[in-house]
C-alpha cells in the first residue's frame, strides 16, 4: 500500500510538470467589508450591492472588472494583497473607498449614510464623569507606543470630525481623560501623522481604547538625471495627497529635508515630491501597506511642471 501511494505521489507529480500546473498555498487574505452610517455611527442593514475592484499596480487604474462582487449587509471575501476600489450601494445611495489588502486577515468599514438625512449629535449627559484612556500602535501586531502622542480631544458634531469644539488636550504616551456623557473625537498628532476615533460615553464608564494609526514605511532617494546620488545641498521632499483638491492643488501630507529620509505615513496611496534648488525636481506615486517599508527612487529632471502645492492639513 505505501508504495502504491508514493507511486501515485510521483505521478502526479509529473503530470504537473507536464501540464505546467503549480500546487501552491494561495496568498489570499481574509477581508471582511461593512459600512456604517457614520464615523462612529452603527452599522448599516440590509441588501447592500458590493463590488470589489483590484487596482492595477502599474497604472494605478482600477481592473475593467469586479475582482468580488455579492448582496448583503456584509460582503465576506479572500483577497490577494494589493490594492481595491470598494463600492458599497444601498438604494440611491452610493460609497467608494479604497482599501490595501495585506497578508493577515482584516475588516474594513465604509461610511455608507444619506447626505439628506441629519443626524443629531450626542450632547453632553448628566451623571459622573466617564474616564478615558487612550494609547496607540502603528499597526497590527505591534506593541503601544512608549513615545508621547498629542492627543486632543474635541465634542462631536453633525457634519464631521472637524466641526467640533476642542475640550482637553495632552501630551503622552497614554491619554487620560475625564469627560462627561456624550460624543467626541479623539484626535491623535504623531511624527506628521494625523488620525481621528469617534467615541460614544456614557456617564460614569471606564474605557480603554488602543488606536491603530496603520502605519508604514517608505525609504526616499533623489537621482540626478546621471543616476548620481544627489546630495543634502536644498534637497527637499513632499509627501502629497494623491488626487488634488477642487482648484486643482495638491495637499501637503508631510515634509522633510534630509537627503535620503525614511517617512512615516498612514496607509495609502500618495505621491512623493523631491526639489533640488529652484531648477530640478521629481515625482513618483507611492503605496504604503500597515505594517511594511517600501522603498522609492525618484530621478530629477530640470524644467517646469512640478505640481501646485497647498499648505499642510
Amino acid at each position: 500500500m505505501r508504495s502504491l501511494i508514493l507511486s501515485l505521489a510521483a505521478f502526479c507529480a509529473s503530470l504537473a510538470v507536464v501540464l505546467g500546473v503549480s500546487f501552491t498555498a494561495a496568498k489570499a487574505a481574509d477581508v471582511t467589508l461593512l459600512a456604517i452610517e457614520s464615523a462612529g455611527g452603527p452599522e448599516v442593514k440590509g441588501p447592500i450591492a458590493w463590488s470589489v475592484v483590484k487596482v492595477n499596480k502599474d497604472t494605478g487604474k482600477p481592473d475593467a472588472k469586479a475582482t468580488i462582487a455579492g448582496n448583503g449587509p456584509r460582503l465576506m471575501a479572500q483577497l490577494e494583497p494589493g490594492q481595491y476600489l470598494v463600492t458599497a450601494k444601498l438604494g440611491k445611495v452610493e460609497s467608494s473607498q479604497a482599501i490595501i489588502v495585506g497578508k493577515s486577515a482584516t475588516t474594513r468599514s465604509l461610511v455608507l449614510g444619506d447626505p439628506t438625512k441629519k443626524t443629531a449629535a450626542k450632547k453632553p449627559e448628566a451623571g459622573p464623569p466617564a474616564q478615558l484612556s487612550i494609547n496607540m500602535k502603528l499597526s497590527k501586531g505591534k506593541s503601544p507606543l512608549k513615545e508621547a502622542v498629542l492627543w486632543e480631544v474635541y465634542t462631536y458634531e453633525k457634519g464631521g470630525t472637524d466641526s467640533g469644539e476642542k475640550v482637553a488636550e495632552q501630551k503622552s504616551a497614554t491619554g487620560q481623560f475625564s469627560l462627561p456623557g456624550g460624543s467626541y473625537v479623539v484626535r491623535a498628532h504623531y511624527k506628521g501623522t494625523k488620525a481621528d476615533l469617534v467615541i460614544p460615553i456614557e456617564p460614569g464608564q471606564s474605557l480603554k481604547y488602543t488606536l491603530n494609526l496603520y502605519a508604514g514605511y517608505v525609504k526616499l532617494t533623489a537621482l540626478k538625471p546621471k543616476k548620481q546620488k544627489t546630495t543634502a545641498e536644498a534637497l527637499n521632499w513632499q509627501i502629497l495627497r494623491l488626487r488634488p483638491n477642487a482648484p486643482g492643488v495638491y495637499e501637503l501630507v508631510t515634509s522633510s529635508e534630509k537627503p535620503d529620509p525614511t517617512v512615516m505615513l498612514r496607509e495609502g496611496r500618495y505621491i512623493a515630491v523631491a526639489r533640488l534648488g529652484n531648477k530640478m525636481w521629481g515625482s513618483e506615486q507611492i503605496v504604503i501597506t500597515a505594517g511594511e517599508t517600501t522603498s522609492k527612487k525618484v530621478n530629477l529632471k530640470e524644467g517646469v511642471g512640478a505640481p501646485e502645492v497647498a499648505a499642510a492639513n
